[in-house]
């Protein structure tokens, strides 16, 4: 199983290579995703095409899947796409967020439930910056705090449930929008476990 995902991954690579020039690095095209989330909000905050802000969605999503790829395929892994691509993913999953709950499509208890589900990235580093003080260490740098697995298939989870519910709400596509919010419960979840093993990691100095 791990040799067939390996085989999907570079195929995955060799294909977002031969699709982009050399120029285009893994960075541009999350900074692709994360300009196209924003882009949605301002479409969504000024009443415009949902069809458009779909169509933005899509493209925010298939950058997701290709900039690791490309990364990996071109060995251009850098600390600075390591940051970018995780916060790319939470700016976009929190925006879809909150087109749908501006939309009526869903109550505000989503919305503080996926905020529960990011607590470690304000809260981690506060705790490591709090234990440097009274260990009279120096406050910087600040911790890198790494996305675990299950942090990211509850990125995954999100982002998917999460678009297409306003896909399936556009279209009036009731079952979509079912298995689409199953994704999202199956996300929060995913993101409460994430939580606890950011925390039992810290607990164990992993960040300090």
């Amino acid at each position: 199983m791990n040799q067939i995902n390996h085989m999907q991954k570079d195929t995955l690579g060799v294909w977002a290579d031969s699709m982009f020039p050399a120029w285009v690095t893994p960075n541009h095209l999350t900074y692709v995703r994360i300009l196209s989330s924003f882009a949605m909000l301002a479409l969504e905050l000024t009443d415009l095409s949902m069809g458009l802000i779909i169509l933005l969605g899509l493209v925010s999503g298939f950058s997701d899947l290709l900039d690791g790829a490309l990364a990996r395929q071109r060995g251009q892994v850098t600390k600075l796409g390591a940051f970018l691509d995780p916060l790319g993913d939470k700016i976009f999953a929190l925006i879809l967020a909150f087109i749908l709950w501006h939309q009526g499509w869903v109550n505000v208890y989503l919305l503080l439930s996926l905020l529960l589900t990011e607590v470690h990235t304000l809260g981690i580093p506060l705790l490591v910056v709090i234990q440097r003080k009274r260990a009279g260490k120096s406050l910087f740098p600040p911790p890198a705090v790494k996305p675990n697995r299950l942090g990211k298939y509850k990125t995954f989870c999100l982002a998917f449930g999460l678009g297409f519910v306003i896909i399936a709400n556009w279209l009036g596509f009731v079952p979509l929008e079912m298995f689409s919010k199953f994704a999202i419960y199956l996300g929060l979840l995913l993101g409460l476990a994430a939580e606890f093993r950011y925390f039992r990691d810290w607990h164990a100095g992993m960040w300090t």
